[in-house]
């Protein structure tokens, strides 16, 4: 597994974290923490991997992700963007809570998503 330590916010504590991980034909890069316009370094890591990455899958584990703002929400549709162009595919896992919150918000979930999402406080987002 390579991690990768991804920006912070310069007087805050870390409070997110990244790493990227290769197996099975796909790049996982697993978000941790709290991801907001603060991090720096996201959008080149995220487009350098749908766009060159070593295999056609890259998914984005949010399984640890606790909070996430529109800019981030930004960054991962032009990655996904990316990687369609190039006949790949980026697909989010994990999803729960507030950040399951705001896909279904932005009407993203069923564009990322692999599974229905758990959205802690209200059951299975699929099921609405």
């Amino acid at each position: 597994m390579v991690k990768y330590e991804v920006g912070v916010p310069h007087s805050a504590p870390a409070s997110f974290r990244c790493s990227q991980r290769c197996g099975d034909g796909a790049v996982v890069v697993s978000l941790a923490g709290e991801l907001d316009i603060a991090v720096k370094g996201l959008e080149s890591l995220l487009l350098r991997v749908a766009e060159s990455g070593p295999a056609p899958t890259i998914v984005l584990d949010m399984s640890e992700l606790g909070f996430i703002d529109a800019y981030s929400v930004g960054v991962i549709v032009n990655a996904w963007k990316a990687a369609k162009a190039r006949g790949r595919v980026l697909r989010v896992d994990g999803l729960q809570g507030e950040p399951a919150r705001v896909f279904r918000l932005a009407g993203l979930e069923p564009l990322l998503a692999r599974r229905p999402c758990r959205d802690s406080s209200k059951g299975t987002v699929g099921d609405r």
